[in-house]
């Protein structure tokens, strides 16, 4: 099946008490793709983020990992989608808590660049394009009004004491700061599919969305041991969906978040896109449920929230509500509200709206066997075969290898795009 619009015209007249009244209903009704085209579209246009894996990093990467107990901050990774492009510039949206400001202000990590961090996309083709001198220099709570460079953030992630902004990397724990979403830009004169941004005010309750992302094996449990698994150094891209259970309108106090969902995401694919059935990205997602139930367990009946005044998704909320919501469920933004940001701080970024054309879609199919699609039966399914796609297609086959390159052929590269390596990382469980 390939997507298609189904166009009606009506046009009725009525003529009552002497008054004609003419309705005109033009709205395209947009047909429902199969989990196969949403996650062709979504193969093309997920990426992964993460700062180059120098020598230090490499080394704190060996001594803390699985280590809950160290503060010092490692290799953390990040998803993020393609949204836009102006000549041979790609921007890429994702979540501010991707890029760590312990990360950006130590120079140490980076002298052999002249202090200045380096960062890595990849992109569906396996090519990682560099993105240098990373920090936007506005610090963490932020600092002034974002400007259209390499990396825009509306929000910050630090390791600042409880309810203050004091920042201790001794007791402190990571928080975001902000509304947690950013812009990250790379350069490539290759030409990349472009995610098609869709309407979240048209997401309902119940309604299936799809989330795309790479997730850290690290933080999954071992099936056999039932810990967090050690190393592994193969990483594969998942595409997980279920249904919406929840949306409140965006609020910074909430960092931005606004929709809930139950699904199978992980550690990692933090900054991946959220479709719709439609195939358009409504929001990106970012955070996972403070305490999911336990597979195969109960979720209560009836508390699905939806804001009753959700008309552009970017003032209200209920702080009870959002509360409430984030216990159970994986959340995400919106991207009425992103557009939002977008238009106040006045950046020329043009969006696609229409989907991909079908012979794009067609050529990033990958087969889905013995799909069974997770029935709404009050349980957190989780089913493997049933609630998520780890794509076969879209693998790295050891992430630390590809990761790490030497400097002379960063140096090499144009100043903000071109191939090298980098790398991701977290550390515990989610």
């Amino acid at each position: 099946m390939l997507y298609f619009f189904i166009k009606t015209t009506k046009k009725l007249s009525i003529f009552l008490g002497g008054i004609l009244f003419s309705f005109l209903a033009s709205t395209p009704a947009l047909a429902q793709l199969s989990i196969e085209e949403i996650n062709s579209i979504a193969r093309q246009t997920t990426v992964l983020i993460a700062p180059a894996l120098t020598p230090e990093l490499r080394q704190e990467l060996e001594e803390n990992r699985n280590n809950p107990l160290r503060k010092s901050g490692i290799w953390h990774p990040g998803s993020g989608v393609i949204i836009a492009k102006k000549g041979n510039k790609y921007y890429v949206l994702t979540v501010a808590h991707n890029f760590l400001q312990r990360h950006l202000d130590n120079k140490h990590y980076w002298q052999k660049l002249g202090g200045k961090p380096y960062y890595g996309i990849r992109t569906y083709d396996g090519k990682i394009h560099i993105i240098k001198d990373v920090n936007d220099g506005r610090g963490c709570p932020l600092k002034g009004s974002p400007k259209l460079t390499v990396l825009v953030r509306f929000g910050c992630r630090d390791r600042f004491i409880l309810n203050t902004n004091i920042v201790d990397y001794t007791v402190g724990t990571d928080q975001v700061r902000g509304i947690d979403l950013a812009i990250v830009i790379f350069e490539s004169k290759k030409n990349y599919t472009v995610a098609p941004l869709g309407d979240s005010r048209q997401v309902n309750l119940s309604d299936r969305i799809y989330i795309s992302g790479w997730p850290d094996p690290e933080r999954e449990k071992d099936p056999q041991t039932g810990r967090c698994r050690e190393r592994v150094a193969r990483r594969q891209r998942r595409l997980a969906w279920g249904p919406v259970r929840g949306k409140i309108n965006a609020d910074p106090q909430h960092q931005g978040y606004s929709i809930f969902y139950t699904d199978e995401t992980a550690a990692g694919m933090s900054g991946g896109p959220v479709f719709d059935s439609n195939g358009r990205v409504v929001g990106s997602h970012g955070l996972g449920s403070r305490n999911k139930p336990l597979c195969g367990g109960n979720l209560e009946a009836g508390n699905e929230i939806e804001s009753s005044s959700d008309t552009d998704g970017i003032s209200g909320g209920d702080s009870l509500d959002f509360n409430k919501l984030q216990k159970r469920y994986s959340s995400g933004q919106n991207v009425n509200y992103f557009q939002s940001l977008v238009k106040e701080f006045d950046f020329s970024l043009a969006f696609r709206r229409e989907l991909p054309d079908a012979e794009v879609i067609k050529a990033g199919i990958t087969p889905i066997k013995n799909l069974k699609v997770a029935s709404s039966s009050g349980q957190v399914e989780f089913d493997t075969s049933e609630d998520v796609f780890d794509d076969p297609n879209d693998v790295v086959d050891d992430i630390y290898e590809l990761y790490k390159f030497e400097l002379k052929n960063m140096i090499r590269d144009c100043p903000s795009g071109g191939s090298g390596s980098v790398l991701l990382d977290n550390n515990g469980c989610e």
